[in-house]
């Protein structure tokens, strides 16, 4: 099943270009547990020729009252209005230090779901991962040496080495496995694609006056009649904007 090398090649220049918690544990049991040290999975491909083995979004992390963290996913990812990000920019212009606290804690995080073989159990399962790691899957990929790393006859598996600095991870020296190998026997990689999580349901759409009610709850008392007209389409990156701004 071949992969879409163009549109790999494009979501890795637009990458390149810029700078979930909650559920019941059935439901948390379908991704991969990230533990430190040697990860080995091996990427699926897409359940067809027209989808892509990924799916992406942005999660806003926010702290209710009562200490707990909520995902709440970006509209802007759908092209909507989100006022999460309004008060995220918001916060940066006021020069306060809790404003900017509180900016760092909510701002829109990327984030990209796709299915894999977890080697160590044999299931298929969810990998949920940030962009430094997706974009490292995405230039092996463009590497001429590995190519589609989720051909299932001639791929690769992938090696998500987990290294602890302080309280975060790092994923620098993860890498693709350099001998290429059928993901499995004939049974197992039919049993796989029949088993595929539906990768692009995760990507939720919210509802505006829930994240609304949302963001009006972790709004600082000084800013809640204030709107914010600069704040960046969703082709615009954070970092662009904050940069506009100090300049």
């Amino acid at each position: 099943m071949a992969i879409d090398l163009e549109a790999i090649r494009r979501k890795h220049e637009e990458i390149s270009s810029g700078p979930g918690t909650g559920g019941d544990s059935s439901f948390l049991d379908n991704f991969v547990q990230l533990q430190e040290g040697n990860n080995v999975v091996r990427i699926l491909p897409g359940k067809d020729e027209e989808t892509q083995f990924y799916a992406e979004t942005k999660i806003h992390r926010i702290m209710n009252s009562d200490g707990k963290i909520r995902n709440v996913h970006c509209r802007k990812v759908h092209g909507e209005k989100c006022t999460l990000c309004d008060l995220y920019f918001g916060l940066w212009k006021t020069g306060v230090k809790e404003d900017e606290d509180l900016a760092r804690q909510i701002k829109g995080r990327s984030r990209y779901y796709m299915n894999v073989v977890d080697r160590e159990s044999g299931k298929v399962k969810i990998l949920s991962i940030g962009i430094m790691l997706f974009q490292k899957i995405l230039n092996t990929i463009l590497d001429e040496d590995y190519g589609d790393i989720t051909d299932l006859k001639s791929g690769h598996d992938f090696k998500i080495i987990k290294v602890m600095e302080g309280q975060f991870p790092k994923y620098d020296q993860s890498q693709a496995r350099p001998k290429p190998s059928e993901a499995g026997s004939k049974a197992d990689m039919a049993e796989w694609m029949d088993s595929l999580h539906d990768v692009h349901g995760l990507v939720k759409k919210e509802e505006y006056e829930d994240v609304l009610a949302v963001t009006e709850e972790i709004t600082p008392p000084s800013m809640r009649s204030k709107e914010y007209a600069d704040t960046p389409s969703k082709e615009g990156s954070d970092d662009e904007f904050l940069n506009k701004m100090q300049s």
